[in-house]
């Protein structure tokens, strides 16, 4: 039999310019400091390493490269990660930006009574009864509530989010075909030579904003188109190329789908921020989770249904959100699609009756 070969060879060069070399080293010459640190371990464990040992030279070059990794890191801190051609001093300037902020110059104009009423709503008065009307103004506060949870990590925020702004965008659609009708109504008119304007109130209301949430805007465009509906729908009654029976049909369907969204939101927004549901999170859904955990699960579940799979893990997001999250790694995403998300139905109205009174 031919002897067997001998074992690899474990001497590592004691010559300073043996080092290791790594493609993604910040040295020009490859230096690969973590390497290094591996062949030279028992140097570094020592307080006071013999300079007698062979790779003493190599452990000076060491912490000399250490000393110079260390450099980088503070003039790259010094150019708050800059291009090498910044100076530190042009650098700076970025900490001293200030967040971006609105100069409250954005206005809302309206000019028909139908579009303020859903932007102002209306309160029951005092001493009577009735149902109150939830107002743009109001929605938008509440919107951006559930943006403000979703940097909770509130999966049902998420939801109702999502949800919202579907809605929303189904509206704005239905909107947009209205207008549509009604501006071929008025073109046809024009093609046989009626010349018109569109109707407009002569004092329009201009309404400061300044919403602190992308939610905020989102009402805003919902009520300025169907200001324009309104306006459109008028202005073909007036030359009687629709009948005040059809307009005001056509007008209060498109009030009403608006109306719809507007409590849907704040009822969203009514049971996500009740004291008792706050601390909702997806963690709460890990079977790790303690008792109160699970309690605000089955409530949220009771008062809100059974949250969508995609929206759980991620794979549908709101248009805007607060949630800020590092990529999920693949172990954590197979525990996330194992999490069940219904659950007994007794067992949930019991949960919401106890936490929400």
């Amino acid at each position: 039999m031919e002897p067997a070969p001998p074992p690899p060879s474990t001497t590592i060069d004691p010559s300073a310019d043996a080092f290791a070399r790594s493609t993604t080293s910040p040295f020009a010459d490859g230096y690969d400091i973590d390497a290094e640190r591996a062949a030279l371990a028992h140097l570094i464990a020592e307080d006071d390493p013999d300079p007698a040992d062979p790779l003493f030279g190599r452990y000076q070059l060491l912490l000399e490269r250490e000393d110079a990794l260390s450099h980088m890191h503070e003039t790259h801190a010094l150019r708050h990660g800059g291009d090498p051609l910044v100076r530190p001093h042009e650098a700076q300037q970025i900490s001293r930006i200030g967040q971006l902020g609105s100069d409250g110059a954005d206005r809302m104009h309206l000019h028909t009574r139908d579009a303020m009423r859903l932007f102002l709503g209306r309160s029951i008065a005092p001493g009577e009864h009735g149902h109150p009307m939830a107002g743009g103004r109001r929605v938008a506060a509440a919107l951006r509530a559930l943006w403000s949870l979703s940097g909770n990590d509130n999966p049902y925020a998420d939801w109702s989010l999502v949800r919202i702004a579907e809605r929303i965008a189904g509206i704005r659609r239905a909107n947009d075909l209205e207008q549509q009708h009604a501006r071929q109504l008025l073109d046809a008119a024009r093609d046989k030579g009626l010349d018109y304007s569109v109707l407009q109130s002569r004092e329009p209301a201009q309404v400061s904003l300044g919403f602190g949430s992308p939610y905020g805007y989102m009402i805003v465009m919902l009520l300025v188109e169907l200001d324009y509906l309104v306006r459109l729908v008028r202005s073909a009654v007036l030359r009687d190329l629709m009948s005040s029976t059809e307009g005001f049909r056509r007008i209060g369907s498109a009030k009403h789908r608006c109306l719809s969204v507007f409590h849907f939101a704040v009822h969203c927004q009514r049971v996500l921020t009740r004291p008792e549901l706050l601390p909702l999170s997806r963690v709460d859904f890990l079977p790790n989770a303690d008792a109160a955990a699970g309690k605000r699960v089955e409530a949220a579940r009771a008062l809100l249904g059974v949250l969508p799979r995609d929206v759980f893990t991620g794979e549908r997001e709101p248009r805007h959100s607060r949630r800020r999250v590092r990529r999920l790694s693949d172990a954590e995403l197979r525990l996330l699609d194992t999490v069940p998300l219904s659950g007994d139905d007794a067992h949930a109205q019991a949960a919401a009756a106890a936490l929400v009174q």
